[in-house]
């Protein structure tokens, strides 16, 4: 478990863009036998989502928020090792931004949470063109295709790339993850009840569990 002054530790290093104190709250966490997955969910989205409203509340400038993301980043890629050395099972998993969504992060993050109980993940990044999408598809056959959507205003672009995959592949199983769903959340139920919807990774993470102890 990680204690909120744990959390706001981290966040402040983060704030100060201090990836140096980051690290150290990581390394404790760590050596107190706390789970990578409680970092994921806990520190690291609870932090970034902290960053984003503070943008949006017009108390963090553009480089701030970038500065936090890549800090964010470079400590996911310093830790890939602990997720790659998870058991794996015969499950696969696409993982993309929608065309245009230039935030990747939370996207990434899916990813590795699918990682993180046993699936292999294809991760395509951000901005992603849905024919680019349905290619990897065709190739890949994955079990899920999660689409990451965190700016409400492309979701015509995410009913795009929906559309594309029913209509090519009409069995495919598809979720849906990102900021953007606390707008557009009961929309997206109502015009695709197919659809699985995950506003957070911790979500998602405890979805897999429950399928995974249903296989």
């Amino acid at each position: 478990m990680i204690k909120e002054v744990q959390f706001l530790e981290y966040t402040n290093g983060l704030l100060d863009g201090d990836k140096d104190k980051c690290i150290e709250v990581v390394e404790y966490l760590l050596s107190q036998n706390v789970d990578i997955k409680d970092i994921y969910v806990d520190l690291f989205q609870r932090s970034m989502y902290h960053v984003g409203k503070m943008w949006e509340q017009g108390r963090l400038s553009i480089a701030d928020e970038h500065l936090g993301t890549e800090i964010t980043k470079s400590l996911m890629n310093r830790y890939a090792p602990k997720i790659a050395s998870t058991k794996k099972i015969n499950k696969t998993a696409l993982v993309s931004c929608v065309d245009k969504e230039f935030h990747e992060i939370g996207a990434r993050m899916a990813a590795d949470v699918f990682e993180l109980n046993g699936w292999h993940t294809y991760f395509l990044g951000a901005c992603t063109p849905t024919r680019e999408i349905l290619k990897f598809i065709d190739i890949k056959r994955p079990d899920v295709v999660g689409l990451s959507f965190n700016f409400y205003l492309n979701i015509h672009r995410l009913y795009e790339v929906i559309d594309h995959i029913r209509k090519d592949y009409p069995n495919q199983q598809i979720i849906v993850g990102g900021q953007a769903l606390v707008r557009e959340k009961e929309k997206l139920l109502d015009e695709y009840k197919y659809l699985k919807l995950f506003s957070t990774v911790k979500e998602l993470d405890s979805y897999l569990k429950e399928e995974s102890k249903a296989n």
